[in-house]
């Protein structure tokens, strides 16, 4: 079985960057970058934000590239101040076909009973919800989502 080492190097405006190969393997580091990289003031956050990242990289893992694992995913953070509040900007980067999956899924029929809904459907959703802010763009043939967290009120 082949190792794969990953990269982690600063970015601009005081944020950090990790660059692993786009396989489920790989998930516990993802989970023990952001753990390093949130800062205090949005600790409460941490869950909302592991929860929507994986969600993101789990899409990432099985759609985003033609032959699975062949490919590569990067998270980037940092804390931003967008019209004087502060939050904590998330980046998920691949280099897969163009998807913007928070536009094209499928919203979920949260209306109907369990018994007719179908399994699965509903990562996208959460991303939307536990997110102040999200959006999508594709340049130099990479997917970038970008999602940015409000701290909890008990920690404003």
């Amino acid at each position: 079985m082949a190792t794969h080492e990953h990269a982690l190097a600063p970015e601009t405006d005081d944020g950090h960057t990790i660059l692993l190969p786009a396989t489920p393997e790989h998930l516990s580091t993802i989970h023990d970058f952001l753990k390093r990289e949130v800062p205090g003031e949005f600790t409460g956050t941490l869950s909302r934000i592991e929860m929507a990242v994986e969600e993101l990289l789990m899409n990432i893992f099985h759609h985003a590239y033609e032959t699975k694992g062949a490919g590569k995913a990067m998270i980037s953070c940092r804390r931003v101040d967008l019209d004087g509040m502060a939050f904590f900007r998330v980046g998920v980067r691949d280099w897969g076909r163009p998807y913007n999956p928070l536009a094209e899924a499928p919203r979920p029929d949260l209306e109907a009973g369990i018994e007719e809904r179908p399994i699965g459907g509903l990562g996208i959703h959460i991303v939307r919800t536990v997110t102040a802010h999200y959006c999508y763009s594709r340049s130099q043939d990479a997917n970038e989502l970008e999602l940015f967290f409000a701290r909890c009120p008990a920690e404003r």
